[in-house]
């Protein structure tokens, strides 16, 4: 039987690519000249598993990992040695597998810049067997982390709240420091469940959720704590109950008016609209001096307490122009005087013998369909009438 003498380093080959070899065996051809075909398989197949893994023996880089500090100026050699070929000649990293932002890798596996960012890498560095990134080579992992140059720092506290139940509450604070931040809320130092952003969010208190809470920081650098937040969680409130209904009338222009509201609860608060656009200030009533074309509309006010809220009916205002005589007219023995009454207000007539007065009520009367209102009073020479809107 015919001996077949094998390179060592052609053996190393041979036994890295087994599991190619395996596969190629039921090639056609290989029971013709397995021991050339098997030197082809390896000969041909170097050019691409050495590119990946073709250091024989490579188990490790050196240094094995790095840490450097962000924003700091860095330099680390790395070399990678296999018991066949030696230290490798040249270095690289796969166009894949960037570096971290602001470092950059020599030929001859030194690591140099300034990190930019924080954080936990995996560097993936090739060694060549020669200078000039050629022949066998071998690819590792080699860990590197920027740690933070700065540590976390509260610069707002999270602020003390009370709510009720039902009611969203929100607790949040700001910081800086160096990334990657971990954030993790306390209660009473027990870590609140799946509360591990910047604000902590319970979407519908209840009395159990009352109590003391605050937020931790961590960095590569530091950590630490906030102020504590007292979380209030009051009793439940029912919600205002309307007892009157603003009212709405019709005015002339020129008139003072004024709208209400009652309702029973705690802690009420008022808004009035007009239209739907808010209007006047936040009390139980609405009031106007001088009534104008502007101002007419559906007035509504919304009460509200810790409870809820109640919108009131709406109160319709309609403005009409100023009180004016019509022509007065002689029936008979009397005078008849009539004016630009509103349907449904009431009215005064007033006389005095000569102005400015004093004068005295002649009659009050509720104007009638069509808005005139008819007034027969006895004639007497020189007096002076007036008409007045009562409220």
């Amino acid at each position: 039987m015919k001996r077949i003498l094998i390179h060592p380093h052609v053996l190393a080959a041979f036994l890295q690519l087994a599991p190619l070899l395996r596969v190629a065996q039921s090639a056609p051809g290989v029971m013709a000249a397995p021991t050339l075909f098997i030197l082809r398989w390896v000969f041909g197949a170097a050019a691409v598993a050495g590119s990946m893994h073709g250091l024989s023996g490579a188990t490790g880089a050196t240094p094995a990992s790095a840490r450097v500090t962000n924003g700091v100026r860095m330099s680390v050699t790395f070399s990678i040695t296999s018991p066949s070929y030696g230290t490798a000649k040249s270095y690289s990293v796969p166009s894949e597998s960037p570096l971290p932002q602001g470092l950059a890798l020599s030929t001859r596996g030194t690591l140099t810049g300034t990190p930019i960012v924080s954080g936990n890498f995996i560097m993936r560095l090739r060694g060549w067997q020669n200078s000039n990134f050629s022949g066998n080579a071998a690819e590792l992992n080699v860990p590197l982390t920027v740690v933070s140059a700065n540590p976390p720092v509260f610069t707002a506290q999270p602020i003390s709240v009370t709510v009720t139940p039902g009611q969203t509450l929100n607790l949040t604070a700001s910081f800086t420091g160096d990334q990657p931040l971990a954030f993790r809320w306390f209660k009473e130092d027990l870590e609140v469940k799946n509360a591990t952003n910047a604000t902590l969010i319970i979407a519908s208190p209840q009395a159990a959720d009352a109590g003391r809470y605050r937020l931790r920081l961590v960095n590569d650098i530091a950590t630490v704590f906030s102020d504590w937040a007292t979380v209030t969680v009051q009793a439940a409130v029912a919600k205002p109950v309307i007892t009157a209904q603003p009212v709405g009338r019709a005015l002339h222009a020129g008139e003072a008016f004024s709208l209400s509201v009652s309702a029973t609860g705690t802690n009420l608060t008022y808004a009035w609209t007009r239209d739907g656009v808010a209007v006047g200030l936040p009390a139980s009533g609405l009031s106007l001096t001088n009534a104008t074309a502007v101002v007419a509309g559906v007035y509504r006010v919304r009460v509200t307490n810790p409870g809820g809220f109640v919108d009131s009916d709406g109160a319709t205002l309609s403005v009409a122009g100023p009180v004016v005589w019509d022509q007065p007219t002689l029936v008979s023995d009397s005078l008849r005087l009539s004016f630009n009454g509103l349907i449904g207000r009431r009215y005064a007539i007033e006389s005095a013998a000569a102005l400015p007065g004093p004068f005295a009520t002649q009659a009050e009367m509720m104007s009638q369909a069509g808005g005139t209102v008819l007034f027969d009073p006895i004639v007497d020479s020189g007096r002076v009438y007036r008409v007045r809107p009562l409220p």
